[in-house]
């Protein structure tokens, strides 16, 4: 009955409010990222903040077009949109959170992040070219079709 009355909005909301906290608990830890020769350092805290805000909007575009313009969504188009973000959310920090509490006790000179690079990098991929696209293509033909919510 309650999960009947939670809509898409409040999945992305709920989302960026998880990944605020996530950031300022760990806000100490930093992201390595290695290119050629050249490493980039980013506290979690930053990303989480950029995080949230993506998500928040996201959750605000959803809200803007169902409440504002009535419009209504495609319904599996929103679905698969969901699935990947808060899937991918979900499994990175399961992988990340796994590997810091208990991998971490290994030898210290042994960077075993490769995992979590390579989920994070395969994330970014689908976000970009299946997410997004799908985001964008469910808001125009909502905005296309005549009738309204």
């Amino acid at each position: 009955m309650i999960f009947q009355k939670v809509k898409v909005y409040h999945l992305f909301w709920i989302t960026a409010l998880i990944i605020l906290l996530i950031g300022i608990c760990i806000s100490e830890d930093t992201l390595d990222v290695n290119i050629h020769d050249t490493y980039f350092v980013i506290r979690y805290f930053e990303i989480s903040i950029v995080l949230f805000t993506l998500y928040f909007l996201m959750g605000l575009g959803y809200w803007i077009v169902q409440k504002i313009f009535k419009k209504q969504l495609i319904h599996p188009l929103t679905v698969i949109h969901s699935f990947i973000l808060i899937g991918s959310f979900l499994i990175y920090w399961g992988i990340f959170l796994y590997n810091k509490l208990f991998r971490d006790n290994d030898f210290p000179l042994f960077d075993n992040y490769l995992l979590i690079n390579l989920v994070l990098t395969s994330e970014i991929f689908v976000i970009l070219f299946i997410a997004s696209p799908i985001y964008i293509a469910n808001f125009m033909i909502a905005f296309l079709k005549k009738e309204k919510a």
